[in-house]
């Protein structure tokens, strides 16, 4: 196959290419002329003009000339060679016999599509009579120009040096012993000299480097406390261009490969309280050289800190999306494939109103732009101020009078809501990242400890929420928090929390933010917090009856249901609202940092639960069988993962009289993970009939439910013995484990 796709250049100075690649079987005519249309362009960035490709279709290359013979006599047409060598190294005389007869060359090099090795490399100079560049050769070399900052120069020409060290021969111009050192006096040769000397050469860069990466990593920990954002994406997708016109930085911006290499960090304008860093990095290209993977990698040491990641394509190349996979595929192999990211359609200037439309039906929720035009900037930008604002922690900060400095780096740093002024100091109701609340707080006055209700509603009084409470004792039937019911000046009902555990309040700042995510999206009510310290936690009490309560005795008490037969009201209004639940896109619950779980994930962590619990629980091999099949069970498993409570018992669902839902409490388990977790409640408490009921009630609202889904719940009720194992063997908790094990014999009966 042979392809010319640029016209030869008259200009006898710009160098011309003949670009040479082979065809393997499995490998499409789109996929082999869009490589070597990549190395064109590859080429074109080094000013080296290709006047000719030649394909040629192969199970695999020749270990000597790459090519076949005969093709191989058809290049040299093309090149002037010999076009056949002999490959013996002993024959270095009629070598250079052949290298005497090439004529002048049609081409003045030519270019592999492929990673040569040294001595395919060789012969095909020999046999063409010119140089010849492989894929590697020609991306370091342009990586070499590139360079621009310190770190990315020793990178390279650390590579540079490794993909040399093979390719070293003997000079015949120098005696081809000199030196001492060898055995028998015989001293090194010069290949050996010269290997030696690069091998030095590429330690002693390396530990500059190693040097350099040290204050790169100090300089990267001191930017956590910012949002980052970080853009991604094959090179020549207009990284950079997007890069000036969000932050009005003036990076090098060209329409070639690999325009910029390294790392260049700015802040985005028009700025934002608090700052937002934006990042760009090197392209990425399909086959990197390997010689390249490390310092490529490091390049990316950015994206691993990021907080959001802009995917940028240019989606007016008809391959922007196998470019797309090669991007995700290497974010992937770096750790950072669930780092929240968003996918950028630049370029749609170049595109028609149908090919546009077509993309955002497939794409909803990409950013369609052109990184030339002022409006599309304008709302990537608050794309991006909403994206951080989802992932801060919403707090409350008392900044006493005596450490007022704290304030202007505070006000710098946080997006403020309120302020108010105590007889004590500051009151500052804000959002932030959760790394810098932690700081300013370490250098504050630790509050009264809470021991009484008096010292839970001191110290909100501390915070300006004064309440009042006719209650003497805690209502402590939850395993997270103390709750006392209260009352404002205005008699509006108040609940208030106080965390039993340090890590309840850091688990409390993911809930928080799940509040803030869901809020809008859902019909009903949900908390709304006024006040969030890691010692109280306050909100106006959500309106609505628990559609149960526990007595003192430890048994439920419903209320406004039957639960022989839960009423269509009940359930159509909870199918309704599990529906919107469940469609909140991941993409969302991941940028406000909340936990996500694939179902693979779930599955081994549910494995892993079993083994850890089996020692205290001791099921029968009857229910250990059972657990094991379900879990091997790929018919019923779910395929997809969704938004979900995740403790969505009677107790956290409120009713309004004609038994609606109407409101949702304790959303500390709130996550992207198994969406069948929300409905085990409606078998274990209600039965087979009722969860019949409501899965058909949730599919007509339109939820999506997946074939075996019954069988699914059923058995995932069996193992809900593990989950609260697991939780009272994490936290040392003696009655949870006894309420695990009264469970799993009422499964352990069930199997009789």
């Amino acid at each position: 196959m042979s392809e010319h796709p640029i016209e030869a250049q008259q200009d006898s100075s710009t160098p011309q290419a003949l670009v040479i690649a082979i065809q393997r079987p499995g490998q499409t005519d789109d996929d082999i002329l869009s490589s070597c249309k990549e190395m064109e362009r590859l080429a074109a960035t080094l000013g080296i003009s290709v006047v000719a490709t030649e394909i040629q279709k192969r199970s695999s290359p020749s270990s000597s000339t790459f090519v076949g013979s005969g093709k191989l006599k058809e290049l040299a047409l093309l090149t002037g060679g010999p076009g056949e060598v002999s490959t013996s190294s002993e024959e270095s005389e009629e070598v250079e016999a052949l290298e005497e007869l090439a004529e002048k060359p049609v081409a003045d090099m030519a270019l592999v599509d492929a990673e040569l090795s040294p001595r395919q490399q060789r012969i095909l100079e020999i046999s063409l009579g010119v140089e010849v560049l492989d894929r590697t050769a020609v991306i370091l070399e342009i990586f070499e120009k590139r360079a621009g900052t310190r770190e990315a120069s020793l990178e390279v020409e650390i590579a540079r040096l490794q993909y040399e060290l093979p390719r070293q021969r003997d000079d015949s111009s120098k005696n081809d012993r000199q030196g001492g050192g060898g055995r028998g006096e015989r001293g090194h040769t010069n290949v050996e000299l010269s290997k030696e000397r690069i091998r030095d050469r590429i330690a002693q860069l390396k530990a500059e480097l190693a040097d350099v990466q040290t204050q790169a990593t100090s300089q990267r920990a001191q930017r956590q406390a910012a949002f980052q954002v970080v853009l991604v994406g094959y090179t020549n997708a207009g990284k950079s261009s997007l890069m000036r016109g969000l932050t009005g930085s003036e990076v090098f911006v060209e329409d070639q490969l690999f325009a910029t290499l390294g790392t260049t960090i700015r802040k985005l304008q028009p700025a934002t309280t608090p700052a937002i860093l934006v990042s760009d990095t090197v392209g990425f290209i399909k086959n990197l050289p390997h010689e390249l993977v490390a310092s490529f990698r490091s390049t990316l040491d950015e994206a691993l800190d990021a907080d959001h990641i802009l995917l940028v394509v240019d989606s007016s190349d008809p391959d922007w999306r196998r470019q797309r996979e090669v991007t995700r595929e290497t974010l992937a192999s770096i750790g950072v494939s669930k780092i929240a990211h968003t996918l950028v359609l630049n370029k749609v200037d170049r595109l028609d109103e149908e090919t546009r439309s077509a993309l955002a039906e497939e794409f909803p929720e990409a950013i369609q732009l052109s990184a030339l035009r002022p409006e599309d900037l304008e709302t990537l930008h608050g794309k991006l101020a909403d994206v951080q604002d989802k992932s801060l922690c919403e707090e409350t900060l008392l900044i006493p009078f005596a450490e007022g400095h704290l304030l202007g780096e505070i006000h710098e740093r946080a997006r403020l809501i309120e302020e108010s002024h105590s007889k004590e100091g500051t009151i500052l109701h804000l959002r932030a990242r959760s790394a810098n609340l932690d700081r300013w707080r370490s250098k504050l006055p630790d509050p009264a400890n809470v021991e009484t209700i008096d010292d839970l509603l001191a110290l909100a009084a501390r915070y300006g929420l004064e309440l009042i409470t006719e209650e003497e004792e805690f209502d402590d039937s939850g395993l997270d928090f103390r709750v006392v019911q209260c009352c404002d000046e205005d008699e509006t009902p108040w609940i208030v929390r106080s965390p039993r555990r340090d890590d309840v309040f850091v688990a409390s700042r993911v809930e928080g933010r799940a509040l803030r995510l869901l809020r809008d999206r859902l019909s009903v009510e949900i908390p709304e917090w006024r006040l969030h310290t890691p010692e109280v936690i306050a909100y106006p009490q959500v309106k609505g009856t628990p559609m149960w309560t526990i007595t003192e005795a430890g048994t439920p008490e419903y209320h406004l249901v039957d639960p022989e037969s839960l009423g269509a009201p009940t359930l159509q209004s909870l199918a309704t609202t599990l529906v919107a639940l469940q469609s909140v896109p991941v993409s969302e619950a991941v940028a406000a940092n909340l936990p996500v779980k694939s179902i693979d994930e779930i599955r081994q962590e549910r494995r892993q639960k079993m083994l850890d619990t089996r020692e205290v629980l001791k099921p029968s091999d009857e229910v250990w069988e059972r657990w094991n099949r379900w879990l091997d069970n790929d018919k019923i498993w779910p395929r997809h993962n969704a938004m979900i409570h995740g403790d969505l018992h009677p107790g956290h669902i409120l009713l309004d009289k004609d038994a609606r839902l109407v409101g949702l409490l304790d959303w500390t388990e709130a996550k992207i993970a198994d969406p069948a977790q929300d409905f085990t409640i409606f078998y274990g408490c209600f039965g087979k009939e009722t969860l019949s009921a409501f899965l058909e009630e949730f599919e007509g609202a339109g939820g999506r439910i997946w074939p075996g889904i019954f069988d699914y719940i059923i058995e995932l009720w069996s193992f809900y013995p593990v989950d609260i194992a697991a939780w009272a063997v994490e936290h040392d908790d003696k009655a949870v484990l006894e309420h695990a094990r009264g469970h799993l014999k009422k499964v352990t009966a069930s199997i009789k």
